[in-house]
């Protein structure tokens, strides 16, 4: 069954909560680095995470790009249209 992006959003989120170790809510405003509190080697295991869940490869030239909750929803998004599994 195809996955939309509410879906991407709740699962994304829930994956946030479980890598960040931290008690914030976040948001798909939220700031990896500023409002969560992310360093590089969290950031890498979301980018892992994210990759297992969704079965998708992000390649880390595009990491950097991904600086909100929002931005990794909508790369993960782009990634499943491209990969026709949206």
């Amino acid at each position: 069954m195809p996955m939309v992006p509410s879906q991407v959003a709740d699962d994304l989120i829930t994956i946030v909560k479980r890598v960040n170790p931290q008690p914030n809510e976040p948001t798909l405003d939220s700031a990896l680095v500023a409002d969560l509190g992310f360093d590089s080697l969290r950031l890498l295991e979301l980018i892992a995470e994210m990759e297992d869940h969704f079965n998708v490869f992000i390649p880390l030239n595009e990491v950097p790009a991904i600086k909100t909750v929002g931005q990794a929803v909508a790369h993960v998004t782009a990634l499943l249209e491209t990969q026709g599994r949206q």
